[in-house]
Order: C-alpha cells, then sequence, then structure tokens
C-alpha cells in the first residue's frame, strides 16, 4: 500500500491514503504528495532567509534535484517562490508575502496575542513573544516591548534557531519522533554561547524536563545577555498552538513566579479564543502533545 505525507505547520505527518484519496485516486494520492512535498521546498526556504540553490534545497527537504526544479517551476509561476536572475537561487515570492502580511493581521491567534503579550510585558518589564514553529526554527508572529528592553530589535516573520531558544525548544518537545527526525536530523545544531546544546541526546533528555514540566527555559543558550522563559498556549485538548515567552535579562530566581504568570495569561488566551469559536486545533500529535502544567515544579 502507498502512504503518503501531509504537511502543517512546517512538519510532516504520515497519513494513510485513503483518508485523502478518493477510491481508486491513484492520481489523487500523487497530486497530494506534490502539493507535500512543495510545502517542503516553502519551508525550507522560510526557514533559510538567504537565498538557496537548488542542490542546496534538495538536501534540505530530501528529495532528487530533478524533483525540486520541478516543483520550483510550478512553484514560481503561481509567485510563491522567486529566482534570482544573476545567481539562479530561490527565495520566497511576493505571492509568500502577501499572503504571511494578511495572516498576522487577520488571524485571531495573533491579534488576540496581542493585547496579552501587552499584559505580560508590562508586568515582567521584560518583552514578551508570541511565536509559532516553521521547520526547525522559530517565528515570532508579535512582541510587546516592556520597559527593560535591551535585546535584539524584533522584526516580524524573522526565524530564530529553534534549539537554542525557550520557545522553540518548548514547540519542538512536542513533536513526534518522527517530526523530530525530520526537523533536526538535516543540518547539525549550531553552537551560539558555551550554554547551547549542540547533542541530539542532550536535547531529547531537555525535551523530557519539558514535557514533563509544561514549560520551557533557556539559559542564555541563544544570547549571552538574556534568556526566555515559554509556556504553551494550548487548544481545547491541551495540545501546543504557539509558544508565549518573556525574553531578556530575566533572574532565575524568579522564574517560577513568571512562568505561573505567563501560564495564568495563556490560559486566559485559550479560554478567550474557545469561548470566540477562533480556537483552532493543534497540529500536533495528541498522544503526545498534552500539555502538564505544573508550575510549581522546576
Amino acid at each position: 500500500m502507498v502512504s503518503f505525507s501531509r504537511r502543517i505547520g512546517g512538519h510532516v505527518k504520515q497519513q494513510s491514503p485513503s483518508s485523502a484519496a478518493s477510491p481508486g485516486g491513484g492520481r489523487d494520492v500523487g497530486n497530494v504528495r506534490a502539493v507535500q512535498r512543495a510545502a517542503r521546498i516553502v519551508t525550507a526556504l522560510t526557514e533559510h532567509p538567504y537565498p538557496l540553490g537548488i542542490v542546496e534545497l534538495a538536501k534540505f527537504v530530501r528529495l532528487s534535484p530533478g524533483s525540486v526544479h520541478r516543483l520550483l517551476a510550478t512553484l514560481v509561476s503561481v509567485g510563491w517562490v522567486e529566482q534570482n536572475s544573476r545567481t539562479s537561487k530561490y527565495r520566497l515570492g511576493m505571492g509568500a508575502v502577501g499572503i504571511g502580511s494578511v495572516a498576522l493581521v487577520t488571524n485571531p491567534v495573533v491579534h488576540d496575542g496581542r493585547a496579552h503579550l501587552a499584559r505580560v510585558a508590562q508586568w515582567s518589564g521584560h518583552d514578551a513573544v508570541l511565536s509559532t514553529l516553521v521547520g526547525g526554527r522559530t517565528v515570532q508572529l508579535a512582541r510587546a516591548a516592556g520597559i527593560n528592553t535591551d535585546l535584539i530589535e524584533f522584526e516580524p516573520g524573522h526565524p530564530q534557531p529553534a534549539h537554542a531558544m525557550a520557545d522553540g525548544k518548548l514547540l519542538l518537545a512536542f513533536l513526534s519522533e518522527e517530526e523530530l527526525a525530520d526537523v533536526l536530523g538535516v543540518e547539525e545544531l549550531r553552537r551560539f554561547t558555551p550554554n547551547t546544546i549542540t547533542d541530539l541526546g542532550g536535547m531529547r533528555r531537555e525535551f523530557d524536563e519539558i514535557r514533563a514540566r509544561g514549560y520551557s527555559v533557556d539559559n542564555f543558550e541563544r544570547f549571552d545577555t538574556g534568556r526566555g522563559v515559554a509556556v504553551p498556549v494550548v487548544d481545547s485538548g491541551g495540545r501546543p498552538l504557539a509558544a508565549m515567552m518573556c525574553l531578556g535579562k530575566l533572574d532565575p530566581a524568579q522564574d517560577a513566579e513568571l512562568v505561573q504568570q505567563l501560564q495564568s495569561v495563556a490560559r486566559e488566551m485559550s479560554d478567550r479564543l474557545n469561548a470566540t469559536g477562533d480556537l483552532p486545533s493543534s497540529p500536533f500529535e495528541p498522544t503526545r502533545a498534552a500539555v502538564r502544567v505544573d508550575p510549581g515544579r522546576g
């Protein structure tokens, strides 16, 4: 039996053909596989903010250069991807830029999140961030500046390495083993500070701790000058939709208090979205992604 993958939120999920193809619809299966592969290419271009050539893309998406070239031709034709006329390398096109910009303005999670982030920033004095996972990167969707802001200037959509950020580690921790291999098995984990976790064994132990306590911290793993604490914004089944993070020169002695505040605000945000019918379902596997909230631990 032929199987195919479903791409959601930058990750691959395996699906049986019967769940999406009509009876005898071998052509449908092929078409869905092509869409899934095209999504992998778009995700790779999103993860890497510099233009990529066909050979580079083929390595990242684990397809042959010929297949990548054919899919790119279609993506270019619809405006989702553009090719540099001098270097022949590819980047996200204006079509993708327009779609993403509209989503940032109209998406209820992002729109509602801004008000909740402002509360966290005002209470803590540090930046509050709402982010999502795209492949092996986190993308910040919204940010509220605290009075003690002293880290990098925020640019919506700028990807950050998930393995070195509290929000990224949080969301990575709830991926399936297959998704983790797809996300973390292509490139080496880059070291940014002496505290960055760069071995997969250490990262998996970190994921176990995150799932056990229900929140994530980074101990100056991305920046020497600051660190983050992140909790999930969950759907009605307790599965992570996005990460809410406080970022700055945070005192580790105040982590427990900060986690409680973040969890309270994130819970209010989920409840509000659920009440208005705007709370989407998480793409994470329900067998692994249920969040245990235990603010007293850690």
